[in-house]
């Protein structure tokens, strides 16, 4: 039995189990830890057992005793009392007999370098790769009692990684600004919090088939082209309570979307399909998973398409970037389900609240507003309008804020079931409007003073075009584009997945202006006027852009997809590709007679010694061993027909540009530009 199903069973709390079995000094790591016959009989007797109970109530003498050896007097009887505190003497010595230093030597090889911040204690054992009992310990013995939720400051942090030989290292001001939920987070008059759980993963293995079904909505049948290209933020209500879930897209164009939404949340769910394994995204989303040092937890999806042994397979591969599922010893959940059908959906769910539970999520409902923008995009009526997700204290209509560089005031707030509300707190996503402008997905929302509002206003620079230049080179050929799309991270995508196209394709791509909404007659002017082509991503072209267009030869190219989107741009690049060529020799003739006809010039009549003769080819006029001149064919003959070709053996007449003193037994040699 494990730990969380005794608590199920017995109607008790697994951190109270917990605390309780490492009193006694059983090793238990986590909710899903399997319980050995002698823990249980434990945990029988010390919550179970109302005998027990009712004589340590009738004998509170012994409780000063007791306390002093960490043991709860009020759930034993004297008897087990003295025999707790006689094997825990046995055991272990008394703490202040120890000196600070810590039990356990890290192994630094196996860590990653730690970024000095505030973090929980359990956050610090799972990136140092110690256990946790282990950090506490040496805690403990500094004189520092914490549990597994105790928020370090980043002088502790930096302290325990000098004291377990760790590499660390400190992020710059402004790399902490761009990690979501690195705010100073308050810890007066915390509440508990809702979990946010980012789905992660590689494209079409299932991600919002999953949350389809939780939420009992069908949004991937709606997604073009069957996958999600948007950062998606939904409240749940499950019957283990209600869960945020953020579902990421799986393109490899979305990379900093999945980025985005893996350092918001709190715990992460790896999607792999069954029939396919685990893919390039899946690796990408693994390492922003380790990095970030948050809990996991591994849905195999699409059971239902494969045999139990795919499922071990899964699970080897797993092994390969240091994951290692609880059954084989590891402390990774894997739970195999079918998003489709159903099928371990509700036991991912229990997973899911269990550890939440576990990590004892808190926010303060009186500290000022900090969040995270996690998309923004324009709204016919409503303006730009952006999805945030606070982190602490309660955003209500009417706040003034700044998100980056962008001012606005609170307008209205709509949940992710379209409900109007007047006021939201932490960890529920809504969508905000009244920005002055597009707000940079990515930024810190902070909830500021009106006077602070008034002074920022006419001071913020505009952020709603991102016209770059990709890449700079002084002879390089340049194909202009102006993109146009229907959210600030879809442009962003599209941006740096043009910074991939290779160079072979096209030299220098400059993006003339980029833009949320969409295609206006302003666009086309200017795509008019410098010979820009013009891409539209899930945006339609308004009617006098249309019309511009048209009579100016523009053009106008809207996409849904995102990754046919990037193969007709290549396509397009290609055409406009400048193609080098070499003059190349194709044909040999001697001159047998000259005609000068009226109207028409001199025509050389000649007989095709070698190769052939094309009507596109330029003629070098060769006499004795010097060239005389060269000129473009302006008309080729053959019995007095025009023709494209002449080939050796055959008689044929032109007349040359700009050249008319041909003389027989003359040389004339065809040559054409070929690629290079």
């Amino acid at each position: 039995m494990r730990v969380h199903e005794f608590a199920k069973q017995h109607n008790l709390v697994n951190k109270q189990l917990i605390e309780a079995l490492h009193k006694e000094g059983f090793d238990i790591k986590s909710h899903m830890s399997v319980l050995s016959e002698q823990a249980i009989v434990y945990l029988e007797k010390t919550f179970l057992n109302k005998s027990f109970e009712k004589q340590a109530s009738e004998k509170k003498q012994i409780a000063p005793v007791v306390a002093q050896e960490q043991v709860k007097p009020e759930v034993l009887a004297p008897i087990e009392a003295k025999k707790v505190i006689q094997s825990s003497a046995q055991k272990r010595p008394i703490v202040s007999k120890f000196k600070s230093k810590p039990v356990v030597q890290a192994e630094p090889e196996k860590a990653l370098p730690i970024l000095i911040e505030a973090m929980t204690v359990g956050k610090f054992a799972s990136l140092a790769k110690l256990s946790l009992s282990s950090v506490i310990l040496t805690l403990l013995k500094e004189g520092k009692p914490c549990s597994v939720n105790h928020l370090l400051s980043e002088d502790e942090v930096e302290h325990l990684c000098k004291t377990y030989e760790l590499e660390f290292f400190a992020a710059s001001p402004q790399k902490k600004d761009l990690l979501a939920g690195k705010v100073e987070l308050s810890l007066e008059n915390t509440q508990t919090r809702l979990p946010v759980v980012v789905v992660m993963g590689h494209v079409d293995h299932g991600k919002t088939t999953l949350l389809d079904f939780i939420r009992k909505t069908r949004v991937a049948a709606k997604e073009k082209g069957g996958i999600t290209q948007h950062l998606g933020a939904y409240q749940v209500k499950t019957k283990h309570g209600k869960l945020v879930f953020l579902d990421t897209p799986g393109h490899e164009a979305f990379s900093k979307i999945r980025k985005r939404g893996a350092s918001v949340a709190d715990i992460a769910i790896l999607m792999i399909a069954a029939d396919d394994g685990i893919m390039p995204q899946t690796v990408e989303s693994i390492k922003a998973i380790k990095a970030l040092g948050m809990t996991v937890i591994v849905a195999i999806n699409k059971i239902d398409r494969v045999d139990e042994q795919r499922i071990e397979v899964i699970k080897r591969q797993l092994t390969q970037h240091d994951l290692l599922p609880e059954e084989w010893g590891g402390q990774i959940m894997v739970v195999p389900i079918s998003a489709k059908e159903g099928k371990n959906v509700d036991h991912l769910l229990e997973m899911i609240s269990l550890q939440a539970e576990m990590m004892d999520l808190k926010a303060s409902t009186t500290a000022t507003v900090q969040g995270y923008v996690l998309e923004s995009k324009m709204l016919k009526g409503r303006g730009s309008v952006a999805t945030v997700l606070c982190r602490q204290g309660i955003l209500k209509v009417g706040d003034y804020f700044k998100a980056g560089s962008v001012t606005g005031k609170v307008t209205s707030l709509t949940d992710s079931a379209g409900t109007v509300l007047k006021e939201v707190g932490p960890s529920i996503p809504v969508q905000i409007t009244g920005f002055s402008e597009l707000p940079p997905v990515g930024s810190l929302f902070d909830v500021i003073q009106e006077a602070e509002y008034r002074a920022l206003k006419n001071d913020a620079p505009k952020t709603s075009e991102m016209a770059a230049r990709l890449s700079i080179s002084d002879d390089a050929q340049k194909f202009n584009v102006i993109l146009k799309a229907d959210m600030h991270s879809s442009l962003e995508a599209i941006v740096d997945g043009l910074k991939k196209i290779p160079q072979t394709v096209v030299k220098e791509i400059v993006v003339l202006r980029s833009g949320i909404g969409n295609i206006t007659e302003s666009d086309a002017l200017l795509a008019e006027s410098t010979g820009a082509t013009i891409i539209g991503f899930s945006v339609k072209a308004e009617q006098s852009a249309v019309s511009v267009a048209r009579n100016a030869e523009v053009a106008i190219h809207l996409f849904d997809i995102i990754y046919k989107l990037f193969e007709k741009f290549e396509e397009l690049a290609a055409r406009e590709k400048v193609i080098k060529t070499v003059l190349t020799k194709i044909g040999q003739a001697t001159v047998l007679k000259v005609f000068n006809i009226k109207k028409l010039g001199v025509i050389a009549g000649c007989i095709v010694n070698d190769g052939r003769f094309s009507a596109k080819g330029i003629i070098a006029i060769v006499r004795g061993r010097k060239e005389l001149a060269r000129g473009k064919i302006k008309s080729l003959q053959r019995d007095k027909k025009s023709v494209k070709e002449v080939h050796t053996g055959f008689e044929c007449g032109f007349i040359v540009e700009g050249f008319e003193d041909w003389q027989i037994d003359d040389i004339a040699e065809c040559y054409i530009d070929i690629a290079a």
